[in-house]
């Protein structure tokens, strides 16, 4: 799951370069988040890796 995110993350950056448009912050949080997540998964912390999941998908944001 994480390998086919940063992966499809990867390809909308590769689109905003080819593009010559600057990369959105958000779209380098994501990708921090995304290593986060990894990192966690790799030391077994299970707390770690669903607080980045919770990040990466919002948050605390509520949209109705």
């Amino acid at each position: 799951m994480l390998d086919e995110l940063k992966s499809n993350l990867g390809n909308v950056m590769r689109a905003y370069q080819d593009e010559g448009v600057e990369i959105p912050e958000h779209l380098w949080e994501q990708g921090c988040l995304i290593y986060l997540a990894e990192q966690a998964v790799e030391a077994g912390d299970e707390t770690g890796f669903l607080l980045a999941l919770n990040e990466l998908v919002g948050g605390d944001t509520f949209i109705a």
